[in-house]
């Protein structure tokens, strides 16, 4: 039953002269308090119509500068993963697969040259951000943000013309809603890997339908509706991991996201209370963890505005195409071959520790395939000694039977050795012993690319450089990374989206 609203001036009254009455009003509804404050509509609202209420008013000159300023980094390295990931077999065969669909349209299947249907697209590009592990992740949440709002955004920008600062504040505010709905389903402490369902199809599919909302320019009530609509189909599996399929289901998260916006557009209604009702969102997906606490509607609802995930605990732009738990280890791996000059011939043994948490990331010890050796911390620093570091090449399905990186992974042993706390969660420790008898050891607590060392501006337009150079010409690269840069003031994103698609 959906809790009761109460006009505004009742429980305004009630608040100033019976705090102790408020307080157990409160409990009898739950424990989840009323809601959010006022919204000038004369009533209290739940998390639903709360967090579209934030998604529809927010301006973009409400954004702080550090938000836009990273939305714009995690753009370019959207773009960068699904440029790279466009040579990939398996978005061939979607893109394939949606030409014979006949999905006619006019929204850039990105590194393809070919434009299919809105939904079709985000499906797509949804699919080859995440395809290589090469995107953005907001850590403790477990949510790859850019993946399934970043195909939304641009097809619907180029589907409709929208300029440069529709698109980046839709963006924005998508990549906000993606972590604050996974820290409700209770992974706001790093718990992502503890749970059996994907955080990208669940709080992702809501994030896809908010960014689609706004750019729309849903009502209340009908954005209220496509995030019901969303809630409905929001889900996905961990099996998936270390396959295509786990990027698929990016994809198809921007895709229901997408769809259940267009839907509520044209009358077709979710509930209004999804998230927050009895057998919605929450009630399935946080069901059985009692040590969670109970949510306070009001407090969802006021930090949405007063800080951003994007910017505090901070989203990662990856500098290796594999599993963020294995970046330290790799860092101080290359740190200790650049001061000793070390090759990877006088390797005679390396023993690298993590936490038990990265360990528990990186299960395959002996991987495979290209999908494995991402979630393999002994390839990935057999990789770093003997390339220098892990590049893109290294995870294709031949790259992990070379014989000199399979050589080197049988030379390494992985421990969880190492204590994570919450200032410092994933330190790791590499020693090497030569085979002139040394041994050097370093350790290292922060990946480059993570907040405490992000990539600056620099890097990620070389990242897009790096991924983009075999598809795009360098005219293209150069006015694609300007208008990304400049992108408040685009009156039109259809020509960067064109140009993305090679």
């Amino acid at each position: 039953m959906r809790r009761p609203y109460l006009f505004a001036a009742d429980l305004s009254l009630i608040v100033k002269l019976c705090p102790g009455l408020y307080s157990g009003l409160q409990k009898s509804l739950g424990g989840q308090g009323f809601g959010p404050p006022l919204t000038g509509e004369g009533c209290y609202m739940g998390i639903t119509a709360s967090l579209a209420q934030w998604v529809r008013r927010t301006t973009c000159q409400e954004l702080p500068a550090p938000v836009v300023d990273r939305s714009k980094d995690m753009m370019i390295n959207a773009a960068a993963a699904a440029l790279a990931g466009a040579a990939q077999p398996e978005s061939r065969a979607i893109t394939q697969f949606l030409q014979e669909m006949r999905g006619n349209g006019k929204c850039t299947v990105i590194g393809m040259g070919v434009r299919t249907s809105p939904v079709h697209a985000a499906l797509a590009n949804g699919t080859m951000v995440r395809l290589l592990d090469f995107d953005d992740e907001i850590t403790p949440r477990g949510v790859h943000p850019a993946s399934v709002v970043f195909p939304v955004v641009m097809a619907l920008g180029e589907m409709n013309g929208r300029s440069g600062q529709d698109v980046l504040t839709a963006f924005a505010l998508g990549c906000q809603v993606a972590g604050r709905v996974s820290a409700l389903l209770g992974l706001d402490a790093g718990q992502a890997g503890g749970v059996p369902w994907h955080p990208d199809g669940v709080a992702g599919t809501i994030a896809a339908a908010a960014a689609a909302g706004r750019l729309l320019g849903l009502e209340q009530e009908a954005l209220e509706q496509a995030l019901g609509l969303a809630a409905g189909q929001a889900g996905g599996i961990t099996a998936n991991q270390a396959t295509p399929g786990e990027a698929f289901q990016c994809g198809r998260a921007a895709m229901n996201g997408l769809l259940a916006a267009f839907l509520a557009q044209q009358g077709v209604g979710g509930a209004r209370n999804a998230i927050e009702a009895p057998g919605g969102l929450l009630d399935c997906y946080r069901r059985g963890k009692p040590y969670l606490a109970s949510v306070d509607d009001a407090a969802f609802a006021a930090g949405l505005s007063s800080s951003y995930d994007v910017v505090r605990p901070g989203a990662t732009l990856k500098a290796f195409p594999c599993h963020s738990a294995s970046h330290t280890a790799i860092e101080a791996t290359r740190q200790l071959r650049q001061q000793y000059r070390i090759a990877a011939r006088q390797v005679a043994a390396a023993q690298v520790s993590v936490t038990p948490g990265a360990l528990q990331s990186l299960p395959f010890a002996r991987p495979r395939t290209g999908g494995e050796a991402r979630l393999s911390l002994g390839y990935a620093v057999a990789a770093a000694l003997v390339h220098g570091q892990p590049l893109l090449e290294s995870f294709t399905d031949a790259a992990t039977q070379d014989p000199l990186v399979r050589e080197m992974l049988e030379r390494i042993t992985v421990t969880a050795g190492e204590t994570p706390t919450p200032a410092i969660p994933r330190p790791s420790t590499v020693s090497l012993t030569l085979t002139d008898g040394r041994k050097v050891q370093h350790r290292v607590e922060f990946a480059r690319g993570g907040p405490e060392l992000p990539l600056d501006a620099r890097e990620v337009d070389a990242k897009f450089l790096y991924c983009s150079r075999y598809i795009l010409p360098p005219d293209h690269i150069e006015g694609a990374i300007g208008q990304f840069r400049d992108l408040e003031n685009v009156a039109d994103i259809t020509g960067l989206a064109s140009i993305l698609g090679g």
